[in-house]
């Protein structure tokens, strides 16, 4: 697999050659701890297929029980004592090595969080203990760094959702980065995985930082992630950003508010919320986005004691592949990338009038991007409602409108036109409408 980088103008990410690189991620936080070697195949081939590019896990967390084994009966830490010190396995980094190999044989990259935020902070959701300072963090991420230096399909996420309350934190989260930068691993890209609500703003200028990343989380519907992302985007210097947490499908909304009620009564995401943080994360500027289903995120199987709630309800990973959400979402990656994919910016000055001005609402929010060199428009609407857009920020005369059904993929609706400087539209589908205006052909030119 090509080596991954920045593009020249900071926005997004690409192969070495120059191709574009669009980060559509599944997570799998329990991947090299829970599932077994063919297993791990099973849910990569099903990814693939449906477009994800990314899996996203972490070298090991303990959800509840320090030291967890994995499947294969393999401790993180050989005994407490090389816990305590923060002396790894080399068994266990050699199966993380292994099944990252095997994603790569799907064409899958590994966003990979060296460790969740129990270990350098007490304030997590996991089992800690705090293990991690400045120099055991940075011998810690040196030893991960050489360790997986044959694993050219790897972007780091450093944090692990936990809040950064102290100057120790920020220490310690540099002290992993610059460690994994010292080492064999160290020209693979760099993220942040914060908190919910949170972002890696604070990092903006740390030049180990390649990629922003935000945590639009899970306590409530409707979530304005799109604000974070144009907020990040016009930072100086330009770095990609993206949500790398966003509603997980099937997850209780609020997630353990809701225990007690009975599960046939409860408000869980559905593939529907899912499509709102994506397309208007990505259509604000995000350089990709990152899908989550409840029972794959912690590889739930029947049995076993759910993490962070109670779990009434609950469907097992293998049943959160066919989640309707996961097979939605390359429509819209496969409509960046068969068009001019350098030149896409947020383009909010597109919608005209009231259409524009009543755009506050986080349920209604229509986002819009467009060609900097004028070739397209890509419109979505979260809930039916009449648009009012520019189209004189498209350079043609004529123009080819497409409009999509999200929840199916379906293309709708389909015609030419004059390009008269502004089109006005009603969606007829219901919830989502997705659409595209773009220069047409012009027959005898």
């Amino acid at each position: 697999m090509q080596r991954l980088t920045t593009s020249p103008d900071g926005h997004f990410i690409q192969y070495a050659d120059g191709s574009p690189f669009f980060y559509l991620a599944d997570t799998v936080w329990m991947l090299f701890g829970k599932l077994t070697e063919p297993e791990a195949r099973k849910l990569f081939a099903d990814r693939a297929t449906k477009g994800f590019t990314v899996i996203q896990a972490v070298v090991f967390r303990d959800l509840f029980v320090p030291n967890t084994p994995n499947v294969a009966g393999v401790r993180p830490f050989v005994d407490e004592q090389a816990l305590l010190a923060a002396r790894m396995n080399p068994a266990w980094t050699d199966r993380v090595a292994l099944i990252t190999g095997v994603a790569a044989e799907y064409g899958l990259v590994i966003g990979l969080l060296p460790t969740w935020g129990d270990k350098w902070t007490s304030h997590s959701n996991s089992a800690g203990p705090v293990i991690y300072n400045q120099e055991t963090a940075h011998r810690y991420g040196r030893f991960l760094s050489d360790a997986l230096g044959e694993c050219g399909n790897v972007i780091w996420l450093m944090g692990g959702d936990s809040p950064i309350r102290t100057r120790e934190h920020v220490e310690t989260v540099r002290a992993m980065a610059a460690g994994i930068r010292a080492g064999a691993s160290g020209d693979r890209l760099m993220s942040f995985h914060p908190t919910g609500g949170a972002s890696s703003a604070a990092f903006h200028s740390e030049d180990w930082l390649d990629i922003h990343g935000l945590q639009s989380g899970h306590g409530h519907l409707n979530s304005p992630n799109y604000r974070v992302i144009e907020a990040l985007y016009e930072n100086s210097p330009p770095k990609p950003v993206m949500d790398v947490e966003a509603n997980y499908e099937w997850m209780p909304v609020g997630i353990g508010r809701q225990n007690g009620i009975r599960s046939d009564r409860r408000a869980f995401f559905s593939a529907y919320d899912v499509r709102r943080s994506y397309y208007r994360s990505v259509l604000a500027g995000a350089a990709g986005f990152t899908y989550g289903c409840e029972p794959i995120r912690q590889v739930y199987r029947a049995g076993d004691r759910c993490h962070a709630w109670d779990g009434d309800g609950i469907k097992t990973w293998e049943q959160g592949l066919d989640a309707l959400g996961s097979s939605q979402l390359d429509l819209l990656k496969q409509a960046l990338l068969e068009r001019d994919y350098f030149t896409r910016i947020p383009a909010q000055d597109a919608l005209i009038g009231a259409c524009g001005r009543d755009n506050e609402d986080p349920v209604a929010h229509i986002s819009v991007a467009r060609c900097a060199e004028g070739h397209y428009l890509m419109v979505y609407v979260p809930v039916r409602r009449h648009l009012h857009l520019d189209t004189s920020l498209v350079s043609s005369s004529r123009l080819a409108v497409s409009v999509y059904n999200p929840d199916t993929c379906a293309l709708t609706a389909s015609w030419l036109m004059d390009n008269a400087g502004h089109l006005e539209y009603i969606p007829a589908c219901e919830p989502d409408t997705f659409m595209i205006i773009e220069g047409a052909a012009i027959p005898g030119h």
